[in-house]
C-alpha cells in the first residue's frame, strides 16, 4: 500500500495495449493507494469517459491523457498530452493514427511470415480487440503461440526499431502533433525520454513543450538526475509513472512502481490553467 499523495502519471488499458479494461485500471491503481492516475491510451481518448466513471467510484482521481507517437530525425519520440479539451477535434486526428496502426500491422505480419514466424490477420485482430492493434499486441502473439519466450525476446529480436519485422508507422511530424496538442487545450509533456531526448528538448520547448516525464521504468539514476536537472534549468513540469500495460516481467511494471508527489500533479494543473491559454 502506498502513502496517500502519490500520483501515477501513466498508464494504459485495453483501449489500446494494456491488458485490463478502463474500468480494472482504475480499481487497480486505486487498491495501489494513489491519489491520481494518468490514463494516456495510444492514439485515442476512448477509454476515458470509462475510466472517469470508474474513477468516481473508486475514489481515485483521474488524470485524462493521450500518448502520440512520432518519428523526428529518425527518431522515435512519444508526446503525452493531458487534459484535452477539445475532444472532437483532437479525435479526427487520432483516427487517422489509428487507421495507419492496421496499415503498419499488415506489413509487420508479412515481415514475419519471411521470416517462418506465421501470424495470421484474423489472430492479431482477436488479440487487440476493440484497439488498434500495436507491437505490444503482436508480442504477447508470438509469445502464446511459442515463437519467443518472453515479451522483451520479441522485442529484442523482431519488433524493435532496426530489427527485422520492424516497420516505421506513418504518423504526424513532431510540429503537427504540438501544434494539435496545444490547439486542443491540452498540455504537451515528452515521456520518457532516454536518450533518444536529450537532443530533442530544445526544439520541443520551442514547440510549446511543458514538461518532462522524468521518472520512468527505462530511466536509470543518472537518467534521472539528468532530465531533472534539465527540466529545472528549463522551467518544465515534472511527472512519472509505471507505464502499466498489465504484462507480467515487462520492466517492472505496476501501477505507483514509478508514483510520484502529488505536488507534480498540482504543477500540471497550473499549467494547464495557466495564461499561455493552455
Amino acid at each position: 500500500m502506498y502513502k496517500p499523495g502519490l500520483v501515477d502519471f501513466h498508464v494504459h488499458s485495453n483501449a489500446s495495449d494494456g491488458i485490463f479494461s478502463p474500468e480494472e485500471v482504475i480499481k487497480i491503481t486505486s487498491k495501489a493507494g494513489l491519489l491520481a492516475v494518468g490514463l494516456t491510451d495510444h492514439d485515442t481518448l476512448i477509454g476515458l469517459t470509462e475510466a472517469a466513471l470508474a474513477a468516481e467510484k473508486y475514489g481515485i482521481e483521474l488524470i485524462p491523457g493521450v500518448e502520440i507517437s512520432v518519428i523526428e530525425d529518425n527518431r522515435e519520440i512519444h508526446i503525452l498530452g493531458y487534459y484535452p479539451q477539445q475532444e472532437s477535434q483532437f479525435e479526427e486526428a487520432l483516427n487517422y493514427l489509428q487507421k495507419e496502426r492496421f496499415v503498419r500491422m499488415e506489413a509487420m505480419i508479412a515481415k514475419l511470415k519471411g521470416l517462418g514466424i506465421k501470424i495470421e490477420t484474423e489472430e492479431i485482430t482477436l488479440e487487440a480487440g476493440t484497439a488498434a492493434p500495436g507491437r505490444l499486441h503482436l508480442a504477447r502473439l508470438m509469445r502464446k503461440k511459442n515463437y519467443v519466450r518472453s515479451l522483451n525476446e520479441a522485442f529484442a529480436l523482431y519488433l524493435n526499431r532496426n530489427r527485422p519485422a520492424y516497420v516505421p508507422r506513418r504518423t504526424f511530424n513532431l510540429r503537427e502533433i504540438m501544434t494539435l496538442i496545444l490547439e486542443v487545450g491540452a498540455v504537451p509533456v515528452i515521456a520518457h525520454p532516454g536518450e533518444n531526448g536529450k537532443t530533442m528538448i530544445e526544439k520541443l520547448v520551442a514547440l510549446g513543450l511543458k514538461g518532462i516525464e522524468v521518472f520512468h521504468p527505462d530511466h536509470d539514476r543518472s537518467m534521472i538526475n539528468y532530465y531533472l536537472d534539465l527540466a529545472h534549468q528549463k522551467k518544465l513540469i515534472i511527472t512519472g509513472g509505471s507505464d502499466f500495460h498489465g504484462d507480467s516481467k515487462l520492466k517492472i511494471n505496476y501501477p505507483g512502481h514509478l508514483a510520484v508527489s502529488a505536488d507534480y500533479l498540482d504543477d500540471l494543473k497550473k499549467c494547464r490553467f495557466n495564461s499561455s491559454g493552455i
